[in-house]
């Protein structure tokens, strides 16, 4: 299995984040957290590789966690994969990604709530145009979900994106929740265009949505698997049992947990 979507963070930020959910939600995140850790129960759940990820909350940062992500590839080995991030409030994000890029980043995490800016900020233009040159990928989580159902028309913002970088492919997280049924209409129209399963499908998730099984089939080439571990309030098969809960062929939900993310970047090949 490919899995898209990972958090990894330095031992400050992994421990701020956790705190921050302790006090802030109903979550409860026990699972382990250490690189080495992380990585070893995802081999175990049979994921061969994997993109994980952090993000620059703040400005001035981003150089330095682009810098620890790819160390930490480093010591973990085949199959682990860093994403980079940005800053639009940073003198130069296009430079700060293409230097993670050549140090072995193999696309952008962008998440809106948590970054405070969108990814159609024309400020990300020359790094999405990086993105695009290298013909890697962005994966965006749009929008404030889940503490909001707010995305700022999010299919209407990745739609332009997309047209104005031809060449970039842009995985939306979580589904693309709550405006999932739109992206799936899109993605008919646009192969560039993918959703994760991040949260979405499985039975304890706090971010589940509702969908049938007709609609996941006609957008499967374009679902690729993601799951936010280790920071999800469940197990790591969670929404592996949900997709297979609604019934789809051993074909489709082999597209969607390993062959669609092929398409993503060479790394995946």
């Amino acid at each position: 299995m490919i899995d898209v979507h990972t958090h990894l963070h330095p031992p400050r930020l992994t421990a701020a984040i956790r705190r921050w959910f302790a006090e802030h939600s109903s979550w409860v995140l026990r699972h382990p957290t250490e690189p080495r850790e992380v990585a070893r129960l995802l081999r175990e759940a049979g994921v061969t590789r994997f993109a994980f990820c952090s993000y620059a909350h703040k400005p001035g940062i981003a150089r330095e966690l682009n810098g620890w992500l790819t160390a930490t590839a480093r010591d973990l080995g085949d199959g682990a994969f860093p994403l980079a991030t940005v800053h639009a409030d940073d003198p130069d994000p296009a430079g700060d990604l293409r230097d993670a890029l050549r140090a072995g980043c193999i696309g952008l995490k962008v998440h809106e709530d948590v970054q405070r800016f969108g990814l159609d900020d024309p400020r990300l233009d020359g790094a999405l145009g990086a993105l695009a040159a290298h013909g890697v990928f962005v994966l965006a989580h749009v929008g404030h979900i889940p503490w909001s159902d707010d995305t700022n028309d999010g299919p209407g913002r990745m739609t332009r994106v997309l047209e104005r970088h031809p060449g970039l492919r842009i995985v939306v997280a979580h589904f693309g929740a709550p405006d999932h049924l739109r992206y799936l209409d899109l993605t008919a129209r646009e192969p560039r265009l993918f959703l994760d399963t991040t949260m979405a499908f499985a039975p304890e998730s706090p971010m589940r949505i509702e969908i049938a099984r007709a609609d996941v089939e006609r957008g499967a080439r374009q679902i690729v698997l993601g799951t936010d571990w280790p920071n999800i309030p469940y197990a790591y098969d969670g929404d592996l049992r949900g997709l297979r809960a609604l019934g789809l062929d051993d074909a489709t939900v082999r597209a969607i947990t390993n062959e669609n993310a092929r398409r993503l970047s060479p790394a995946f090949a």
